[in-house]
């Protein structure tokens, strides 16, 4: 049943986290603080997971993630080749 569900959903968000899981996210929330740049991209991370407790799905998620950025460094590396080919012709 969908309430029932909804239940199970926020009985798990309220549950104590492992201590790994708790040093992990305090590594993370110390690593925005000192990169305030990276807050946004959490934001989104936390977006995307927060639609799903499927693990297989959350893994998904990430690697979509992470092959956007390596996309978009991929992009940006070309341009400075490109950059630095011309520097070398003049």
């Amino acid at each position: 049943m969908p309430f029932d569900d909804l239940i199970n959903f926020e009985a798990r968000n309220k549950r104590e986290e492992r201590p790994e899981v708790q040093e992990l996210i305090a590594l993370r929330d110390r690593f925005i603080e000192d990169h305030p740049h990276m807050r946004e991209v959490q934001e989104e991370i936390d977006r995307l997971l927060s639609t799903t407790l499927d693990p297989k799905v959350r893994l998904e998620i990430l690697f979509m993630l992470i092959s956007e950025k390596l996309i978009e460094m991929k992009e940006v590396f070309e341009e400075v080749v490109q950059l630095s080919e011309l520097v070398l012709q003049e």
